[in-house]
């Protein structure tokens, strides 16, 4: 051959050309190899990946239920209609050599048509869709574009939300038109509308976030999903939401779509089971609405023996609807209200806002006094001048009592709210007029072992999971036994505790703060003999179905702590709250309802809010004083099945605004339980 007889050249430079020209074929021949047979998958996997359309697939968002699994947020099917744009290239073949016939183009203009053909062609389907359905359209331009050029593999939504009849319209009368489709989604709805709106949060549009369970690969397009905000919805999103799926589209090299595949299929999440008493909840709402329709105030309604909160009611609110449907520039402004603040919920104290509890603080003073022996005889009358006034304690001052003057034993200081027949025993315990550090701290301990100053609830810890609180809760404030000085004041100075301080803080005013679940955990330990016992909203975390008991994981009630009341202590104070309802001169008698018997305290206590102002000169923040007013009480007395909390702000007095509200709530019980009763009876038969 020739180039071996050329190596048998005695010519050197032919030589070596000839062993160049070898080697580089080899080189060739190798670099062939190399792309055909080594490096072939990884092209394949390239091309798989240029034709392939990741596309993720949101979950059904488990339901919320109440403890007789009726529906507080559920979903509903939603019908939208939608045009598959990849059906359509004909059509936008033939209308684009329609507007070009006779006419001379450059590259740039006939661009700008077939631009122009597509949309004219979609607008006018989507005209047809709006005529045929009854439903008023017109196809944004830009959208379709931005659409057209980022998401052609998708169908392109046209109409949201079709009413029933809308759909009958679309099935009998969509038949001819070319590409369009009507598809069926899963949407969040509370049937309730506004109702526990605190207790169950809402939803948020949420796209761009991936979770770490979901399939470890980027997405082209993510099918619209939602995440909690707030509330339940927030707190258990993880196990609401459950895990998203994945879905393949195929496309060819210009993004048609031409197959699909279902990668990975979404798995359902799970529903929960709530303590909630749907028809209680929507009872409390509307007890406090009767108030007035900007009425700032919360009710609790919890089961004494277990801690189940069959009511946890906070107003002003929302509807969570809307923040899925969308809100009017007059709904964002009432949502924006700072002097409303739908946000915070009053009955948890979401944002560490608390309230002074004010007299209701009396039934921890009440304890306080007779299981330390202070008060040795109840029965013992002591005599209000209708102010009191120490002037070895309280040198040139006197605090007013709302309580006429006269004499009182326990029972009528209880009733009537009489502030000097507390204050007596909390500065003179022993009887002597220095002994009031005493009194403190025979105060403070009865208030931490209340637990006052700490949250209610915790974590459950299930089957290795750790499940937060069910409630963003606030604190309040409460001292510690043994604090030499107060809380810093707004100005950041502390200062040494004082009589006076003592005396505030016996009557719920000072250094005291606390929230409706506290005070609802406070009055449930009355109610049932001294157990402080942990609320609970959650009852259960289940399966999709709600029938299906076996996948179900049951939130444990628990005791927290016992107080070991004496008996005497915890039916005098029966006795006591008994007569503030029962008795006609009792502070709670508003509450009173026939057939059942209610035992009450009201609280009335002044609090500073901040008018928004500042002092010209020091530019110190200016304030204004509220009253926040209180009614706590348990029914029926003789066997406790209902601890309820009702507190309003900026109202009159306990017995005026608050005691009407909860007889009112009281009534919808006894009615509740009757209709029950009933069914039961019809059921037997």
């Amino acid at each position: 051959m020739f180039i071996f007889d050329q190596l048998r050249s005695k010519d050197v430079p032919v030589k070596i050309m000839v062993l160049f020209i070898i080697c580089c074929f080899l080189l060739l021949s190798a670099k062939l190899w190399t792309l055909q047979v080594s490096a072939s998958v990884s092209f394949q996997d390239r091309q798989e990946n240029q034709s392939v359309r990741a596309i993720r697939l949101p979950a059904t968002r488990g339901k919320i239920l109440d403890r007789n699994k009726k529906p507080l947020a559920v979903n509903r099917l939603r019908f939208d209609v939608h045009i598959y744009i990849d059906e359509l290239r004909s059509l936008f073949r033939e209308h684009y050599f329609n507007l070009k016939k006779g006419r001379k183009m450059n590259r740039s203009e006939q661009l700008k048509l077939g631009k122009e053909a597509r949309y004219q062609v979609v607008s006018n389907l989507t005209m047809q869709v709006s005529m045929r359905v009854g439903k008023p359209l017109v196809l944004d331009r830009k959208r379709f574009h931005k659409h057209y050029e980022k998401r052609l593999y998708m169908p392109l939504p046209v109409m949201q939300d079709l009413a029933p009849n809308e759909v009958a319209k679309f099935v009998e009368m969509i038949h001819g038109l070319p590409g369009v489709g009507l598809s069926v989604n899963p949407v969040r709805t509370y049937p309730n509308g506004e109702m526990a709106f605190h207790a169950l949060g809402y939803l948020r549009r949420e796209d761009s976030p991936e979770d770490d369970r979901e399939v470890p690969f980027s997405y082209r397009y993510r099918m619209p999903d939602y995440v909690g905000i707030d509330g339940l919805e927030g707190i258990y999103d993880r196990v609401l939401r459950g895990a998203a799926g994945a879905k393949a589209i195929r496309v060819n090299n210009i993004s048609y779509r031409t197959s699909e595949d279902i990668w990975t299929w979404p798995e359902s999440g799970r529903n929960i089971q709530l303590s909630i008493n749907r028809e209680i909840q929507l009872a409390a709402e509307e007890a406090l609405k009767s108030n007035g329709p900007e009425t700032r105030g919360a009710i609790i309604v919890m089961d004494p023996n277990n801690g189940d909160l069959l009511a946890l009611a906070s107003k002003p609110d929302f509807d969570s609807n809307k923040f899925i449907s969308g809100f009017s520039r007059e709904e964002i402004s009432q949502l924006n209200d700072s002097q409303l603040n739908r946000w915070i919920n009053r009955a948890s104290g979401s944002g560490n806002v608390a309230y002074p509890p004010g007299s209701i603080f009396k039934i921890v003073s009440s304890i306080a006094y007779l299981e330390e022996g202070v008060i040795k005889n109840p029965n013992k009358e002591i005599f209000n001048k209708g102010f009191f006034r120490n002037e070895q304690l309280y040198p040139n001052y006197s605090l007013d009592d709302t309580a006429p003057s006269g004499n009182y034993d326990f029972i009528r200081a209880f009733k009537l709210s009489c502030n000097s027949y507390f204050i007596h025993f909390a500065l003179t315990p022993d009887g002597q007029t220095d002994q009031w550090r005493q009194g403190k701290r025979i105060l403070i301990d009865w208030g931490n072992r209340f637990r006052l100053g700490q949250k209610t609830m915790q974590p459950s810890l299930l089957a290795g999971d750790d499940l937060p609180s069910p409630l963003r809760e606030g604190k309040g404030y409460f001292p510690a036994v043994g604090n030499e000085y107060k809380k810093e004041n707004q100005y950041g100075k502390k200062s040494r505790w004082a009589a006076g301080d003592v005396a505030n803080l016996c009557i719920g005013q000072g250094e005291i703060t606390v929230t409706p679940l506290q005070m609802a955990v406070m009055t449930a330990a009355i109610a049932n003999g001294g157990k402080l016992i942990q609320p609970r909203l959650v009852l259960n975390v289940g399966s999709l179905n709600p029938d299906n008991e076996s996948s179900v994981r049951e939130i444990p009630k628990k005791v927290v702590k016992n107080l070991n009341l004496k008996n005497e202590t915890v039916s005098l104070l029966h006795k006591a709250m008994l007569a503030d309802v029962d008795d006609p001169d009792g502070s709670g008698r508003g509450a009173r309802v026939r057939g059942m018997s209610i035992g009450g305290k009201t609280g009335t206590a002044e609090k500073k809010v901040p008018t928004g102002k500042f002092h010209a000169k020091t530019g110190v923040r200016l304030f204004r004083m509220d009253h926040i007013t209180w009614f706590v009480s348990f029914a029926p007395v003789e066997s406790p099945r209902y601890a309820m909390v009702v507190m309003v702000e900026s109202g009159s007095s306990g017995g005026k605004v608050c005691a009407p509200i909860a007889g009112r709530v009281y009534r919808a019980i006894q009615k509740i339980e009757g209709n029950n009763e009933k069914g039961a009876k019809l059921a037997n038969r």
